[in-house]
């Protein structure tokens, strides 16, 4: 073969070589890259997962709603125990927290009967649980016939359930002179009885007046209630077995007038009112509070009870939907960072 064509085929033979070798390269270039690839991609669902379980930590230390029904109610601390005759007289109330209501009254069998404005007022100290309940324009009504009388309470579903159950109990006073719970009025959930009928005791107080205590006449009711927080070691098993504060209580308040009646909280697809008292999934929360802690001093838990709904409350109570929209944020930051 001439030089000429030797070094013509030597040459076509480097450039194919040359060729198949950057060939080569470029393949295994890219499958380098699609390796890193399927490795970054992992690593990113790695992340992925991570910040999945981080947010899956968020939602189980964010607590879960109340199942009872309504706005809670955070009772006042107090060192001023109010006298129980069913007025409120003096500056025996002041400390309490209120609540401005309206009982919207239903019949036995359901439908509307008039609307009563209320407002409760509770507060507690380290023995005692003290309650006001007042009803506005309301007429007198305390004959016997039918069970044509007024009457108001307060029932307690103890153990924050959502289920009412044998030893649940409250305090009721009717208006009626002949009524079993005129003279006594310590309750127990026996389809809500006189403890008394069990073998129980007669525990703590209340007393009633009414403005203008003529029948039929038109003034305002004034329910005063001391509920002790536990009658142990001489009390018996159908009373309020509290012994540590702060606690939350579930509660329903209870009037009846004659034949119709008014609950608070109430649900608002229940027709008929009476049913709720049965019902422990529709009663409200209560909050009895803790003492606060001395002056200079520290304490090892601190729950706060304002009277009225402040910022701080505001702030309490959004806790769990600020801790749940945050994580979410972080979460969202993430992976659009990732896909950038």
């Amino acid at each position: 073969m001439p030089d000429k064509n030797r070094t013509m085929f030597r040459n076509s033979y480097k450039g194919l070589q040359n060729t198949l070798y950057c060939r080569g390269r470029e393949r295994r270039g890219v499958e380098m890259l699609k390796k890193r690839g399927a490795t970054l991609g992992f690593m990113r669902s790695k992340r992925k997962i991570f910040l999945l379980m981080l947010l899956t930590l968020f939602l189980v230390m964010v607590p879960l709603a109340s199942a009872h029904i309504g706005t809670p109610v955070y009772s006042s601390w107090t060192t001023n125990s109010p006298s129980i005759e069913g007025v409120i007289s003096g500056g025996e109330w002041t400390d309490a927290t209120v609540v401005d209501f309206t009982f919207d009254m239903r019949g036995t069998g359901g439908g509307h009967s008039e609307y009563l404005t209320a407002k409760f007022y509770v507060k507690n100290d380290a023995n005692n649980i003290y309650v006001a309940i007042e009803v506005f324009d309301e007429d007198y009504d305390a004959e016997d016939g039918l069970f044509l009388w007024d009457g108001c309470a307060i029932f307690f579903e103890e153990d924050n359930d959502d289920v009412l159950d044998d030893y649940d109990n409250g305090m009721e006073a009717t208006t009626f002179s002949g009524s079993d719970y005129y003279a006594d009025h310590d309750m127990v959930h026996r389809t809500w009885d006189l403890d008394l009928n069990y073998g129980g005791n007669e525990d703590g107080e209340m007393a009633w007046t009414h403005s203008v205590m003529v029948e039929n006449a038109i003034g305002d009711y004034t329910f005063e209630i001391r509920i002790p927080l536990t009658t142990s070691p001489d009390g018996d098993i159908f009373d309020l077995a509290i012994t540590s504060l702060p606690r939350k209580v579930g509660f329903k308040l209870w009037f009846y007038d004659k034949g119709t009646h008014g609950v608070y909280p109430d649900k608002p697809t229940e027709d008929i009112n009476a049913l709720e008292t049965e019902d422990g999934a529709t009663f409200g929360d209560l909050w009895l509070a803790a003492p606060p802690p001395p002056v200079g001093g520290s304490a090892t838990r601190i729950m706060i009870f304002p009277n009225e709904f402040n910022i701080l409350t505001s702030l309490i109570q959004l806790a769990p939907a600020i801790i749940f929209s945050t994580a979410l944020t972080f979460v969202l930051g993430k992976l659009k960072k990732k896909k950038q």
